[in-house]
């Protein structure tokens, strides 16, 4: 096709998309099938169907098309086009929330777009920009985007700069900067209300609402909020919809008002996974565990809680997908380059052959001379053909080894070495199954192909393959249980929720009385000491209590169905100690000095990861600002908790 007119396809391409991306995707399909193009011409349009799967979350094909996309790239002598590899796998990656292989990919995207044009060099920064965001490195992306949005503005490109507005804001936050965020936020709004950029004004309504939190201004957070939920409602704006009931819900429990957050966080009708807002999906699910777990409504908070496990697990599966659609089509790309060598060859045999039949006249030595050199083309062909095949393999187990990095970067690469003999029983149950699946699946074919396969073999073969199939269904809830049990070690750390005053004694005598029956055990709590109020977080101070709890529980009282846990409060000038001990078997003297390392257990044969004290630990001098020992003890356990009587008067870098 001619440039020109090349061109204005492209600009179709553009307007199809504006109105609908579905449009416009089945528009380049059209194209693929249909139009006579250049090998870079099919670039480009492949580039766009990419682009558009990806906008319409059809993640499996879309890796699939830029796995495609880069091996013509490959063909081509325009490898700048290598940009839309980079770029698309990294909006995929960051759209799955894996968001190390995201910042890699467009990091990799950074050199091809500088080579073309400083369009891309900036878009290319803010997607990075972005990453670092959702990775909480708030100082590198603020950075990004002020420098985004000021070329924005000097070019008069008042979309992007209130997009890069709202990007700064929210980096600004993240960095506790609310009154340079409730500043920039306002700036963003008259932009937006002078274009009227209803979405992007809309969201900047909701995270001035969240700074407004922040500060502890209750009253105005909740009526800023109110008028974005207006303004979304109607403009039905279904992007900001689940944001909005999140954020509303922060600021009635922020306010004290439980059932009001628990009423708006039911206006969500379905949790139905939104893989554009999982993250928020996910935060929603929690909180509404946590109210209603506050509330003691443990059925209702048991059913949040099933609610938050069943959407991580649907990211899970979607993640595994995505990445076996991507290994997939790599495999279908080198298993065709080798059937295009193939038949090649065969062609050559052919005109060879065809060749043979002219020269039937000549005498016969010629003859002799002829097979003899076609049987050496042959056994080279051969040769060559085992080179050709080698090198797929080698290829396919590249691919398999970049498979399995993927997935060893996108879990907790710092955690993994301790997870590993948690993970291999279920792993190794389902690499069996599927292996069994393949075997019943070939034994099948077998029959079929030999005429013999009756109803019998046909119902043996459903019957061992659900059996195999519950095998592997099992062995991922299990992965999954384990995944579960990992995270919820983690404290519930609410640092966006303002400090408050906590009367020592009622609080913790509140909080550990629904532990007077845990985990099968009968527990009585003594809980005296001075009268004193601390400022602090008051969740974190309970679940650090409600895991110590826990762990008397599994451990100390392992030979007792009963046990006895006393709390003394001692107030000093500026700080409180808690001293929680336990009438359980006790602690060795000799690990005292390791039971808050990561990983550490005495229960190595257990499902324990070993995590549940270092969480402890850290909420303990992070969070709370305080500090935490294990002290040796004749008769239980004994930990020392000690604490500021006001803990917003410590530096958040002095602990």
């Amino acid at each position: 096709m001619p440039t020109d007119e090349f061109e204005e396809l492209r600009n179709s391409i553009r307007l199809s998309y504006a109105d609908s991306p579905l449009d416009g995707l089945k528009f380049v399909n059209a194209l693929i099938e249909t139009t006579d193009l250049t090998l870079e011409q099919k670039i480009i349009v492949t580039n766009y169907k990419a682009w558009f799967l990806l906008e319409t979350e059809q993640l499996e094909s879309a890796m699939e098309t830029i796995v495609k996309y880069m091996n013509m790239v490959s063909q081509s002598n325009e490898k700048d086009l290598m940009y839309g590899y980079f770029n698309i796998s990294g909006g995929i990656y960051a759209r799955l929330g894996l968001y190390e292989e995201a910042l890699a990919y467009y990091r990799d995207a950074m050199p091809f777009a500088q080579s073309r044009d400083e369009r891309l060099v900036y878009q290319t920064e803010n997607n990075i920009a972005l990453i670092k965001l959702n990775l909480k490195r708030y100082a590198e992306a603020a950075t990004a985007f002020e420098k985004y949005r000021d070329y924005a503005h000097n070019n008069k490109q008042t979309l992007n700069e209130s997009f890069a507005s709202n990007n700064l804001a929210l980096a600004l936050i993240g960095l506790k900067q609310y009154p340079e965020a409730l500043n920039i936020i306002n700036q963003a709004m008259r932009l937006q209300t002078q274009f009227d950029y209803t979405t992007h004004l809309a969201a900047s309504l909701i995270l001035k609402g969240k700074v407004l939190r922040f500060q502890g201004l209750l009253v105005e957070s909740e009526s800023v909020l109110n008028d974005a939920f207006k303004l979304i409602e109607t403009k039905q704006l279904e992007s900001e919809q689940l944001n909005i009931i999140l954020c509303l819900a922060q600021t009635y429990e922020a306010q004290g008002n439980t059932d009001k957050a628990l009423d708006i966080l039911a206006s969500v009708e379905s949790y139905t996974l939104n893989h554009a807002h999982f993250e928020t999906q996910l935060s929603i699910a929690k909180l509404t565990a946590e109210l209603y777990e506050q509330k003691q409504s443990y059925a209702e908070a048991l059913s949040a809680y099933k609610q938050y496990s069943l959407i991580n697990e649907a990211i899970l599966t979607r993640q595994a997908k995505v990445n076996l659609a991507k290994a997939l089509a790599e495999a279908d790309v080198a298993s065709k380059e080798v059937r295009i060598s193939e038949l090649t060859r065969a062609e050559q045999i052919k005109a060879t052959k065809a060749d043979a039949f002219k020269d039937l006249t000549i005498v016969v030595s010629i003859c002799l001379v002829v097979i003899l050199f076609g049987s050496f083309i042959a056994i080279n062909s051969i040769d060559k053909q085992k080179q050709t095949l080698a090198k797929t393999l080698e290829q396919l187990s590249d691919t398999q080894n970049h498979v399995i990095e993927i997935e060893k970067i996108a879990s907790l690469t710092a955690l993994v070495s301790g997870m590993a003999h948690q993970l291999n029983t279920p792993i190794g149950t389902i690499v069996t199954a599927s292996s069994l699946i393949d075997d019943y699946m070939e034994g099948l074919e077998e029959k079929f192909k030999a005429r013999e396969l009756s109803s019998k073999h046909f119902h043996k073969f459903i019957n061992d393959t659900n059996s195999a199939k519950e095998l592997v269904i099992s062995s991922i809830n299990r992965l999954a249980g384990i995944v579960e049990e990992f995270k919820a070690l983690n404290v519930s750390i609410h640092l966006d929720k303002p400090m408050s005053k906590i009367q020592l004694p009622s609080y913790l005598k509140h909080r550990l009385a629904p532990y007077s029956k845990h985990l099968g055990k009968q527990i009585e709590f003594k809980i005296h000491g001075d009268e004193v109020a601390i400022t602090s977080y008051p969740t974190i101070l309970s679940d650090v209590l409600k895991t110590l709890v826990i762990n008397s529980c599994e451990h100390g009282f392992i030979h007792s169905d009963q046990g006895v846990v006393e709390v003394t409060i001692k107030a000093f000038t500026h700080v409180v100690e808690i001293t929680y001990q336990d009438n359980g078997v006790g602690i060795n003297d000799e690990i005292l000095h390791e039971i808050f390392t990561p990983f550490y257990t005495t229960n190595l044969g257990g499902n324990h990861l070993g995590l549940g004290l270092n969480v402890v630990f850290n909420a303990v001098k992070y969070n709370l600002r305080g500090k935490i020992s294990a002290e040796s003890c004749k008769h239980g356990a004994r930990f020392v908790i000690s604490l500021p009587i006001d803990a917003r008067l410590i530096d958040d870098t002095s602990y």
